[in-house]
């Protein structure tokens, strides 16, 4: 079986347990847009993230004991997609083919429809009986720090800025941070020594840089029917991306070298064979 194909088959099970733990509550017009957003499709690979990495440390972990935590950063990430594709940030009309969802739904159920996913993400992971408290305060705090002003919220927020122009610290907090909380997530849950948890934690990290610059890429060079949503935004808004700084060979070869940096990060852990392929399937997505 093709990698491609393992991983549509994990992220089949993702949706099963994305539609398990889903958030339904009272407005259903607020409960309808977080599910909408939720089933709109994707790769799912925060929640993949969360079990691999657990798998690299301790082929044996029991995924039902946390499967909850792993769900709940697709909640963060689908959180950050509708703010993203506002008006006030990206401006998008389309997500993965469909519309997005200020456009269904209106700007003020979707701002508060993240504003939901996000909480509720926290509200899951604390509810977990069957994780010591320790290991829940640990994920808590990985994952916190990294959204956050720290992290994917700082990233996002440089991102907007026109006179923000450092691409390497948008890349990092944008994108990388979240990727190597997953990482960090699984290390905790499968109790890996301070050395698996940095390697892990590293293995986020460039795999995070080469996935943000290959969307650069793909922004340029991608095709929009295939990608389901508007591309050669970033040239039209004049921002700094890697090919606009080094051109597409030169940003090709960048990503090519965070790969091999995140491969080898994990080479020496237990069970690192998906995470392997999952590096170098990052920089062969067409879309």
């Amino acid at each position: 079986m093709e990698f491609k194909d393992i991983l549509k088959e994990k992220a089949s099970y993702i949706n099963k347990q994305l539609d398990r733990f889903a958030p339904r509550c009272i407005p259903e017009e607020l409960s309808n847009a977080m599910r909408y957003s939720l089933e709109a499709g994707g790769k799912r690979i925060r929640p993949i993230l969360v079990i691999e990495s657990a798998k690299a440390i301790k082929e044996d972990v029991n995924v039902e004991d946390f499967i909850d935590i792993s769900i709940s950063t697709e909640f963060i990430h689908t959180y950050s997609l509708i703010h993203d594709d506002l008006p006030a940030m990206d401006d998008d009309d389309l997500r993965r083919g469909k519309p997005t969802c200020h456009k269904v739904f209106g700007e003020a159920i979707a701002i508060l429809a993240g504003d939901g996913l996000l909480t509720y993400a926290f509200e899951v992971i604390s509810n977990n009986k069957k994780l010591s408290a320790e290991k829940i305060v640990k994920v808590i705090n990985i994952l916190s720090h990294n959204v956050g002003i720290y992290g994917m919220v700082g990233g996002q927020a440089a991102d907007i800025l026109p006179n923000f122009k450092d691409v390497e610290f948008i890349h990092l907090n944008k994108t990388a941070k979240f990727l190597s909380a997953c990482c960090q997530i699984g290390g905790v849950l499968a109790d890996a020594t301070e050395e698996e948890m940095l390697k892990l934690k590293n293995y986020g990290i460039n795999i995070g840089l080469a996935f943000q610059i290959w969307d650069d890429i793909l922004d340029e060079i991608g095709d929009e029917e295939k990608a389901g949503k508007r591309l050669h935004k970033d040239k039209d808004k004049n921002k700094i991306t890697y090919p606009s700084l080094y051109g597409l060979e030169k940003s090709i070869q960048i990503a090519k070298d965070y790969v091999e940096k995140a491969k080898n990060d994990i080479k020496d852990l237990k069970n690192p064979e998906f995470l392997i392929k999952l590096a170098d399937y990052i920089i062969s997505r067409e879309v």
